[in-house]
């Protein structure tokens, strides 16, 4: 290749342009110098100054810590549900932690009392609160009315099972759960999904937004306690059909409420009159009795009603499940999971032989967040004021009873019971 300079090349005489000068570029690498430094010494002092704003977090959570008797390390952003909950009296807590019944069609002097001066969070409906659906609707809109200051809508709960246990006679399930139980193939599910998302709009319609349903129990055969309640004897059908059942109700925006853990199948007797006894080894409870309850926590199962059923190979002391830290806490929550809600069955039944408050206190001590108290003002009052008591005599911790109504407040949100 030629080493001339091309044609077009411009003639500058001999001298270099004055951005090749050597005063030019030496004048611009010192610049650049002096830039470079400046921003050296900038990221130093930002990186102080972060360090320094880091540190004075540090100091403010450990102040925090301090007063609140709180891990500086552990400081969380408190959820909305923690941050109401933070802002409610003690007493107001335990009214959401129970769910009553009462006499009559209309909202009587004791229910009124309780629920609007007391925060009761909960009232349970049986036959003799039902006149009609339109009776039930007035009725309901009532009791809405009087929990207007509460943080969220009261829980109206009735036992709609579908099979021998139904409060409507004109609502669904429109077949029993035992006959649902019998359906092969993908009928038994499809039935199990579509008739309790049905009951649970009819039930909407009338301003009920809890089922105490579905039946979880694997019957023990003909002529036992759960046979005429149950899908039936088979584990694994049982469990299908219960899975299917909460999805149904939770697609219509209706809390479920999965019973009678761990297990009435093979009771001796029943909770109504005495405590029952389940004498089971462990691998046969894992095997069976377990199973559709851990069908209904892996379809995202609300609420999980614990029964009053002694079962030396859950808890050798005898005590019922309801009011057992073996059952609750250890096995539902720790071994098996369940985030939810636990409620107990109705602390006002014979199997429960211990005065209503001290049988409240130990329920909750063994971590169940809401506790039932179906019948008698007086007796609500008792329990009421026994966890109240506990609670500020240190027996019962406050930050459990958080957690509890947290969980609780959660769940109502979840299916839209907020004002």
């Amino acid at each position: 290749l030629s080493q001339q300079s091309p044609p077009d090349q411009p003639d500058n005489g001999g001298k270099r342009s004055w951005y090749r000068s050597t005063l030019f570029l030496t004048g611009l690498g010192v610049l650049l110098l002096v830039l470079t430094a400046g921003g050296v010494l900038l990221s130093v002092k930002l990186r102080s100054a972060s360090g320094s704003a880091t540190g004075a977090s540090a100091d403010d959570a450990a102040t925090v810590a301090s007063t609140t008797g709180m891990d500086a390390g552990a400081t969380t952003e408190m959820s909305a549900t923690e941050k109401i909950v933070a802002g409610m009296t003690l007493e107001q807590k335990i009214g959401q932690m129970m769910m009553v019944g009462f006499d009559g069609k209309a909202p009587d002097a004791s229910i009124t009392t309780e629920v609007r001066d007391e925060g009761i969070g909960g009232v349970i409906l049986y036959g003799n609160n039902i006149d009609s659906t339109g009776q039930v609707r007035q009725m309901d809109a009532a009791l809405q009315q009087l929990a207007a200051s509460q943080p969220a809508q009261l829980m109206i709960a009735t036992d709609q099972e579908g099979g021998s246990t139904r409060r409507f006679k004109d609502i669904g399930p429109n077949y029993s759960e035992p006959m649902i139980g019998e359906m092969r193939g993908g009928a038994g599910a499809s039935s199990a999904l579509n008739l309790s998302a049905a009951a649970a709009r009819q039930l909407k319609q009338i301003g009920i937004n809890t089922n105490l349903a579905p039946v979880a129990d694997v019957s023990g055969g003909w002529g036992t306690l759960m046979d005429g309640r149950s899908y039936g004897d088979d584990p694994q059908i049982d469990a299908e059909l219960v899975g299917n059942a909460v999805k149904g109700y939770n697609n219509a925006t209706t809390i479920s409420c999965t019973k009678h853990f761990p297990g009435l199948g093979s009771a001796d007797d029943d909770p109504e009159n005495t405590l029952p006894k389940v004498d089971k080894s462990l691998a046969d409870l894992q095997a069976s009795d377990l199973v559709p309850f851990t069908a209904a926590i892996q379809n995202d199962a609300p609420m999980i009603m614990v029964t009053h059923v002694a079962v030396p190979a859950l808890d050798p002391t005898g005590a019922p499940a309801s009011l057992s830290r073996s059952v609750i806490t250890d096995l539902l929550r720790n071994q098996m999971g369940f985030k939810g809600v636990v409620i107990t069955d109705d602390l006002e039944m014979g199997a429960i032989t211990m005065p209503v408050g001290q049988a409240a206190v130990a329920a909750v001590a063994a971590g169940a967040d809401i506790i039932m108290v179906a019948h008698t003002p007086a007796k609500q009052e008792e329990a009421r004021t026994a966890l109240i008591d506990a609670v500020k005599s240190g027996k019962l911790s406050e930050d459990e009873i958080n957690k509890s109504v947290t969980r609780i407040l959660d769940m109502k949100m979840r299916f839209r019971l907020e004002h």
